[in-house]
């Protein structure tokens, strides 16, 4: 091995072993033990392990494989010290036959870490049928669902192809439009495996609708609810062609969470609770993590293509679950969670997590928000010369001066950012959109764009519209913008920007960190920037420049309707809503 060659060999080490140091704490040795750390060899880069017994085990007797869901490295174990040597010789730096580049280095064998802690908890009412299905079965049901002569739009989602029998479901609403029967009734050879199902005690009667995807490798579907008012108690879901791990989250309780694996030819019934109250979603990517054949260890399993037979009992009426949070039946307001704070506590939170934060951040952030949404540029527009403008929230302005000879005035809770506004010579000052310092009826037209999902109690975004209201005058429009807990337009198939621009090196997600938030006890989750949201209610990591601290700002991200609910609430009135880029918008007036 030539000389450049080696020292690229140990800059790849050195750098491996700064990130096993950063992420385990463990530090690497120079004199050989039994145990190796294997840079570029985890279930992040694509490795198994079977995959890393075939090429340790040529060396030797292995003691242990250790992989960590969503790192990049792995530790291995020889029996004989001998062994291992042999090992970092033969394998560090080399090219091998699959193309790969792993890179080891000694650790104590103290330092070995334990393999994870395999915990199955899964929602309650869940049932798994393993081998629900005959091979031969298994192939007619896949002739007589084909998606390949799927064509229409609307059925060719961004991460599947749909089609539907009896009903549709709608993807994104996640309900059932009743009044529109479909000509193709569900297959019949559909029909023994759904008396099965009866016969068994896990259905109540034959359902009535079936929805096919069809997924590839890399394909997935966000979590979610299927809508009470929609369907019965008892949804089926028949795997075809591939197993897949299906994730499940509880709506209210952000710890709960589980995946289960889902067998090619198997049948999943959700019941009770875990059709109510936990969400089911599949992660878009091309590998899972799963429990391996051989001992109580993790491995990695390569997706291929599966087809997933849905089958629900249409609902002829109301919901009267004993799930009323969730249930659109029993509220006006579809929300998955219930206030964490009270409101002294939701006062404090806003000024650590919020005020203070956009304080503390205020040139950086400006410097990141430089051009203005289309959808709100065209809102700005439209309002007649001569009106009066307020922009509620202004942060840097970005949105100022886009009308067509109209009077703006700006404000924001952040005074550094009221002074960015300034600078660019912006009529702006310094408030909160609780109290604004505007008289009643005063406002043409107003924007809040961003904002109202920093309040974190439900009564606190009531009076952040209410608030809006109060100074628009009658039949003015006011145009409001929060994020949305729906990442992905499900009516399109279209991901937002947020989520489209996301890399997914990791097998898996690991657990999101949680942070206490106040005196009274109360926590919530960190999200993991550019994926899915697990919760309403987060804390959003900002980091300024490399090797800075991290600041988390508050985040009440909104469901499908909740906003309009809200504007109810608040005594004004929705013209129109739709959803952009990751939000949820609302035209409003009064």
């Amino acid at each position: 091995m030539d000389e450049r060659t080696l020292k690229k060999i140990n800059r790849k080490i050195k750098r491996s072993e700064e990130i096993l140091m950063k992420h385990q704490h463990i530090k690497t040795i120079v004199e050989p033990s039994n145990s190796l750390f294997v840079s570029n060899g985890g279930f992040g880069c694509g490795f198994t392990r079977e995959t890393l017994a075939d090429i340790f085990g040529a060396f030797g007797s292995l003691e242990a494989i250790v992989l960590l869901p969503g790192e990049p490295h792995s530790f291995v174990a020889f029996k004989d010290k001998a062994d291992a040597v042999s090992a970092m010789n033969g394998v560090s730096g080399q090219r091998l036959k699959s193309g790969h580049v792993l890179f080891l280095a000694y650790i104590a064998n103290s330092d070995l870490p334990s393999p994870p802690i395999i915990r199955e908890v899964w929602p309650p009412g869940l049932v798994l049928l393993e081998d629900f299905l005959t091979e031969e079965e298994e192939a007619q049901l896949l002739t007589a669902v084909n998606c390949e002569d799927v064509k229409d739009e609307k059925a060719v989602l961004k991460h599947r192809k749909v089609k539907h029998y009896g009903y549709e479901f709608v993807y994104g609403s996640n309900t059932i439009d009743r009044s529109q029967k479909l000509e193709e009734d569900i297959p019949d050879v559909c029909l023994p495996h759904l008396q099965k199902l009866v016969a068994l005690g896990h259905l109540a009667r034959i359902p009535d609708q079936l929805t096919v995807n069809h997924y590839l490798p890399g394909h997935g579907i966000p979590p979610h609810i299927d809508t009470h008012s929609a369907c019965e108690d008892g949804i089926v879901s028949i795997s075809l062609g591939s197993q897949v791990l299906m994730d499940f989250y509880h709506a209210e309780d952000a710890e709960l969470c589980a995946s289960v694996l889902l067998p090619p030819r198997s049948a999943l019934v959700m019941l009770g609770e875990s059709r109510y109250l936990w969400k089911h979603g599949i992660t878009p990517r091309k590998t899972d993590i799963v429990r391996s054949k051989i001992g109580d260890q993790l491995t990695l399993h390569q997706r291929s293509t599966r087809v997933s037979l849905t089958f629900r009992m249409v609902r002829d009426g109301e919901c009267h679950c004993e799930y009323k949070n969730q249930c659109d039946s029993q509220q006006n307001i579809k929300s998955f969670t219930k206030d964490f704070v009270n409101n002294d506590e939701a006062e404090q939170l806003e000024k650590k997590y919020v005020n203070q934060v956009y304080e503390d951040i205020a040139h950086h952030f400006s410097s990141t928000r430089y051009k203005p949404w289309p959808q709100v540029a065209a809102f700005l527009a439209s309002v007649e010369p001569g009106s009066l403008v307020l922009d509620v929230g202004c942060g840097n302005g970005k949105n100022m001066k886009l009308s067509n000879g109209c009077y703006e005035v700006g404000c924001d809770a952040s005074s550094n950012l009221a002074l960015v506004c300034q600078e660019r010579g912006m009529e702006v000052l310094v408030a909160d959109c609780l109290h604004l310092p505007f008289r009643d009826n005063c406002a043409d037209a107003l924007i809040s764009i961003a904002v109202i999902h920093h309040m974190a109690t439900r009564a606190r975004r009531i009076e952040a519209l209410r608030e809006l209201a109060r100074v628009l005058k009658p039949g003015g429009r006011a145009l409001v913008y929060v994020w949305a807990f729906e990442q992905e337009n499900e009516e399109t198939g279209t991901a937002s920007k947020y989520i489209s621009r996301r890399e997914d090196k990791s097998a898996c997600l690991p657990k999101e960190q949680v942070l206490e938030v106040g005196s009274g006890g109360a926590s919530l989750p960190v999200h993991r920037n550019k994926t899915d949201f697990r919760t309403q209610d987060v804390l959003v990591p900002w980091k300024k420049n490399q090797g800075e601290d991290v600041c988390h700002r508050f985040y009440h991200v909104f469901v499908r309707g909740e906003l309009e609910g809200l504007v109810g609430e608040a005594g004004a009135r929705v013209v129109r809503s739709y959803y952009d880029e990751g939000n949820w918008c609302a035209v409003i007036t009064k």
